[in-house]
């Protein structure tokens, strides 16, 4: 990643409603399925490393990322665990059965082999333990922005479900994010398009916004998470895929 939009991360991950609304989804699907459940977690592709922080309050955790620039944005936050891999390979320099917990949060779309990536997932992850990926969705919304951050693809929700699946995962529970706010954005992304066509230059689509509209974009996030998690709604579309699945226990045979 390009280290002005490595900066432009550092500066807004905290509060930027998107971020915020990411992290709050992360946290809510975590709540359901390992209701009090502790223990040692993997934040791959952690970036400037805020969301490791947010759940180092209720898991011990580790930072992995491409970037030394990036590392060093999460030794400022004051996280020590931290561990500079080549994620764009994908080969985790960790034991078989490491974790209770790997995030890999706008990641996968990064590398060639998302097969493989989920699967060094897997291996990385204890028997019963958790793992959650989000993804940006839908290629019909590539755009330089895309190109910028170095992604190799979009997702749909079906192809999302079905990597997990080839990489001997157990879904738990799928969804678009971002639904009440796509068309909004799919306008404004649009627009930026036909003004910036160089992904070299392209800027963040993360765009400065006054305190007032990013607490509205907030607070409708968090009403779709509402819909979802007090419903059951499940999104027929949005700008991210979000998915939780688990590695399962051994099966064992009874003579």
């Amino acid at each position: 990643m390009r280290p002005d939009l490595i900066r432009d991360l550092f500066e807004k991950e905290k509060s930027y409603w998107w971020h915020v609304c990411r992290r709050e989804m992360v946290s809510s699907l975590l709540a359901e399925q390992n209701p009090g459940t502790l223990g040692l977690g993997v934040d791959v592709g952690c970036g400037t490393g805020y969301t490791a922080t947010v759940f180092e309050s209720k898991w011990r955790m580790v930072g992995v990322d491409l970037s030394s620039e990036a590392l060093q944005f999460c030794r400022s936050r004051g996280l020590r665990r931290l561990c500079q891999v080549d994620v764009a390979g994908f080969s985790l320099p960790f034991k078989n059965e490491s974790f209770d917990l790997v995030l890999a949060l706008d990641v996968i779309e990064h590398v060639e082999d998302d097969i493989h990536a989920l699967t060094e997932c897997r291996r990385i992850l204890r028997a019963g333990g958790t793992l959650v990926v989000t993804v940006p969705a839908f290629m019909a919304l590539w755009s330089p922005w895309d190109e910028s951050l170095g992604h190799k693809r979009r997702y749909t929700l079906a192809e999302l479900v079905g990597a997990f699946r080839r990489a001997g995962l157990s879904v738990k529970k799928s969804t678009y994010i971002f639904f009440l706010v796509f068309p909004m954005a799919s306008l404004i992304r649009r627009a930026k398009w036909l003004i910036q066509k160089d992904p070299a230059s392209y800027s963040s689509d993360f765009i400065p916004l006054p305190r007032v509209l990013n607490s509205l974009l907030l607070r409708t996030g968090r009403l779709e998470q509402w819909l979802f998690f007090k419903l059951n709604l499940h999104f027929p579309f949005g700008l991210s895929v979000i998915s939780i699945a688990m590695k399962e226990y051994p099966s064992t045979s009874h003579s």
